[in-house]
């Protein structure tokens, strides 16, 4: 892998976290404070929001890259970070 798509798949990684940390509060602060339906729908709409963020993100470096490794990274930590805050929703973490 060349250095190019693995700088390219690190920024998409960290970009992503990053979008997450921005957006959210831990899980654990998720499982012990979301309270009603309106706040859980307020947490999804956030970590939407997040996602949305990452992968278009990781979409331009792909782009540039010519590359999917970043874009496919991005939507694996993606993926990665609703199903922790659908078990943080449910308060299993």
């Amino acid at each position: 892998m060349p250095i190019a798509v693995a700088a390219g798949v690190g920024m998409s990684i960290i970009s992503s976290e990053h979008f997450f940390s921005t957006f959210l509060s831990s899980p654990w602060t998720t499982a012990k404070f979301v309270e009603t339906e309106e706040d859980k729908a307020q947490i999804r709409r956030l970590y939407m929001m997040a996602c949305a963020a990452s992968l278009i993100t990781a979409g331009i470096l792909s782009a540039i890259l010519k590359q999917a490794w970043p874009l496919l990274a991005a939507a694996i930590l993606c993926i990665m970070y609703i199903i922790i805050y659908e078990r943080s929703l449910k308060g299993v973490i």
